[in-house]
């Protein structure tokens, strides 16, 4: 295999269409081959091999910072050969046009512009497909590879294969994000399409999708289960939240209240119990002071992004960090 990298900074100032991608009517395995930059024995024996995924069980874990408790997940990564082809095939479809709507996996289109997007609506409604990689069967995959990318049915059956994992996204892979935007793509546009018949803005940032305007249909709950039901989605409905006017709105972990973007009230929250453990005021649960202060720098730098009033807390916090460092090495 070529060992040449991947390169992972990239901007795109201009999108090019999708009829312009390398794999874009990829008619053979040798023309496959060389966009992926991969010997054919090569990829051969990736198709052959079954183990080409480390599969893991995440556990839930306790934060006792944050006090809450992430959820037990299982995972499929990637490796080897395969790894280089799912990061391969990220890196040929990153420069392809995507729609206004979507978040998350495109670059520049962070969790902060999906919110930023509702930041003057009045009223915000929010749903989270459930179990969203799961439940992107093989077939929307194929249908990618075949119908938009224009490949012949042996090659489109072929990329399929080598990008999901019993019959649906992997959840480890760099490229399931994206590819899993490109899948359910036809989905996306038709709720997309109602959005804009009820004059709504609506975003999606992986599986959660937020809609906005001056008022939110009732009926469009029902609308919107039909949609994702045919394409084999579901709705998590303990989800699904509905905003007022006045209320403080969460999209994708941002508060939007009074026409700005806000930090959470359970961040500062964080950042307390944090700089409690580095007082000594409260157990460290096993980290170091350094490891502290980089979880508390860490945690009020992401906060200081979404809201650029707490700048200079978070400016403090790296002064902190580093002079704890030098100290340390110092000592």
């Amino acid at each position: 295999m070529q060992k040449k990298p991947i390169k992972r900074k990239r901007r795109f100032p201009k999108r090019y269409p999708i009829d312009q991608c390398a794999l874009y009517k990829i008619g053979s395995r040798k023309k496959l081959c060389q966009a992926l930059g991969i010997e054919k024995s090569k990829l051969n024996s990736v198709v052959k091999n079954k183990s080409q995924y480390r599969v893991f069980l995440k556990k839930a874990e306790f934060n006792p910072f944050s006090l809450k408790t992430s959820k037990a997940r299982q995972g499929q990564e990637p490796i080897g050969d395969l790894r280089w082809i799912h990061e391969r095939i990220l890196y040929l479809l990153e420069p392809v046009e995507v729609p206004n709507y979507s978040h998350a996996a495109v670059k520049q289109r962070p969790y902060r512009t999906n919110a930023a997007e509702h930041v003057l609506s009045k009223k915000i409604a929010t749903f989270d497909l459930k179990n969203f990689y799961g439940a992107t069967q093989n077939k929307l995959v194929h249908d990618f590879f075949l119908n938009r990318l224009r490949c012949p049915p042996d090659i489109a059956r072929l990329l399929t294969k080598l990008t999901t994992f019993d019959n649906s996204m992997p959840t480890g892979s760099p490229l399931s994000p994206l590819l899993s935007l490109h899948a359910a793509k036809p989905m996306f546009d038709e709720i997309d399409r109602l959005a804009q018949e009820y004059k709504l803005i609506f975003t999606c940032y992986i599986d959660d999708l937020t809609f906005s305007g001056s008022r939110i249909p009732r009926s469009i709950n029902k609308q919107i289960i039909r949609i994702i039901n045919r394409y084999g989605y579901e709705i998590s409905t303990h989800k699904t939240r509905v905003f007022g006017e006045h209320q403080a709105k969460h999209v994708t972990g941002i508060v939007i209240h009074k026409g700005k973007l806000k930090a959470p009230y359970s961040r500062f929250m964080t950042a307390r119990n944090l700089e409690s453990s580095i007082s000594e005021n409260s157990p460290r649960h096993g980290f170091s002071k350094i490891k502290l202060l980089e979880k508390k720098a860490g945690l009020l730098g992401e906060t200081a992004y979404l809201d650029p009033a707490y700048t200079k807390v978070a400016e403090k916090a790296y002064v902190e960090l580093k002079e704890a460092r030098y100290k340390d090495k110092k000592d």
